[in-house]
């Protein structure tokens, strides 16, 4: 679909206000300016106008952006990640949309487990296969080579020059202690931002397509995780070919290379796949086993349903506004059904050893495991928090999270509750990190 027309159509105010009770409304960032929720609400069509007028008249500007950090683990730079204003989340929001609406598929980031599906299907194809890592991916992307990019398909410069304004703001750590003399990002763009992905998958869709395309291999692109299946006459052909072009976009790949032939089992996304099995790899079974016995140590006995809650988020995963959260979702497509029987058996063990085994009742990642393959769309097994009535949220955060809702309205409750199911994304996220 052509920008400029998509250009007017989502730069409006009734799109933005669509766009602000869908995506916005009930997932509020607070970014420097420090302005609430509550604030951004009183001021919702003055907010609308100012990005109407300013993104159209070209002099949009983004307030810099709240930095956090993120550990990647032990000699690992850690994760940045950008937080915006609401205004700018809203801004940003519309044009990710825009992006989709112009490069569909190509700019999307497709789910891990239907890449690990694929990979599986065609791997008795091959006999070797080619694992490549770009380093510090979002940070090293040429903002000029994505402008050039860009400009082969949008050429409405007022388009452009709110993408260009959106990826040279720079981020500030919080909280601000001084006054710091702004300055313009000079390489790479903001990871965090509703349109990051989208862009970092423009950038990368030359090569994406040439790899698809070509003949004699099996090409995937997870962010900055790239495995290619290939056979052996084509192995040193293929290697030396897709390094160059990466250079060519001023990538750099990290030198820890994984490669060879398809003999026993390679891991990729945090899988192991072998032409029998596919499995989990040991470091992630090991960091969910810790992190539920984390849980044991850290909650204290009397909030017995607090931690009941916690592992069974842990074990079952949940849904929320759609989306699939959790361990047994992300690794939904291994074949190794004895990891979770053991799985289980840690967590029966656990509960002898902290002597709660005739006390606390937990869910089965084997069950979980079923539930999802045959039955998702009508199991009562695994959580849909969308399906939870109002009075159910009020229990949640009462009987759990021992929560005063005395006199609090229904939007009050919502708020909490999906601030708190967000910190829960965050917990159950940390399980399956540091996929590559």
């Amino acid at each position: 679909m052509q920008a400029s027309y998509l250009w007017k159509k989502l730069f409006t105010k009734k799109h933005l206000k669509a766009r602000y009770e869908e995506k916005i409304k009930n997932k509020p960032s607070i970014g420097l300016d420090k302005v609430s929720p509550k604030k951004f609400e009183e001021t919702l069509d003055e907010n609308f106008e100012i990005i109407i007028r300013k993104a159209l008249n070209g002099s949009y500007q983004f307030t810099r952006y709240k930095q956090l950090l993120f550990t990647k683990g032990p000699a690992k730079f850690p994760r940045v990640i950008c937080v915006p204003t609401m205004r700018d989340k809203l801004a940003t929001s519309v044009l990710n949309e825009l992006l989709v609406g112009v490069y569909a598929n190509s700019c999307i980031t497709r789910l891990p487990q239907l890449v690990i599906d694929d990979i599986v299907r065609m791997m008795p194809f091959y006999d070797c296969f080619i694992k490549l890592d770009i380093k510090s991916f979002y940070a090293s992307i040429d903002q000029e080579k994505l402008m050039s990019i860009l400009k082969k398909k949008i050429r409405k410069q007022e388009i452009l020059l709110l993408i260009w304004n959106a990826i040279k703001t720079e981020s500030l750590s919080y909280p601000v202690k001084e006054k710091i003399e702004k300055t313009q990002r000079l390489r790479g763009i903001p990871e965090g931002l509703p349109i990051s992905n989208a862009l970092a998958n423009i950038y990368m869709s030359g090569i994406d397509k040439k790899y698809q395309n070509m003949d004699g291999i099996s090409y995937y692109r997870y962010v900055d995780d790239i495995l290619i299946l290939v056979n052996e006459e084509k192995f040193f052909e293929i290697k030396k070919e897709i390094a160059k072009d990466i250079d060519e976009l001023g990538l750099e790949l990290n030198e820890k290379k994984d490669e060879g032939k398809i003999f026993d089992s390679f891991e990729y996304l945090g899988y192991t796949l072998s032409h029998d099995k596919v499995s989990v790899r040991k470091s992630s079974i090991l960091k969910l086993e810790q992190s539920m016995e984390d849980l044991f140590g850290e909650v204290k006995k009397e909030n017995i349903e607090y931690l009941k809650w916690k592992l069974n988020l842990k074990i079952t995963g949940f849904i929320l506004e759609k989306q699939k959260y959790g361990w047994m979702f992300f690794y939904s497509q291994i074949t190794d059904v004895n990891l979770l029987f053991h799985l289980d058996d840690v967590v029966q063990k656990l509960l002898k050893r902290y002597k709660l085994d005739g006390e606390l009742h937990l869910k089965k990642f084997v069950r979980v495991y079923w539930e999802i393959k045959k039955a998702l769309h009508t199991t009562k097994y695994i959580p849909n928090l969308d399906n939870l009535k109002l009075e159910e949220r009020r229990k949640i955060l009462s009987d759990i999270y021992q929560m005063d809702l005395t006199g609090k309205d229904e939007r009050f409750v919502e708020i909490q509750f999906r601030k708190i199911m967000k910190r829960e994304i965050r917990d159950i996220e940390r399980d399956i990190e540091s996929i590559s």
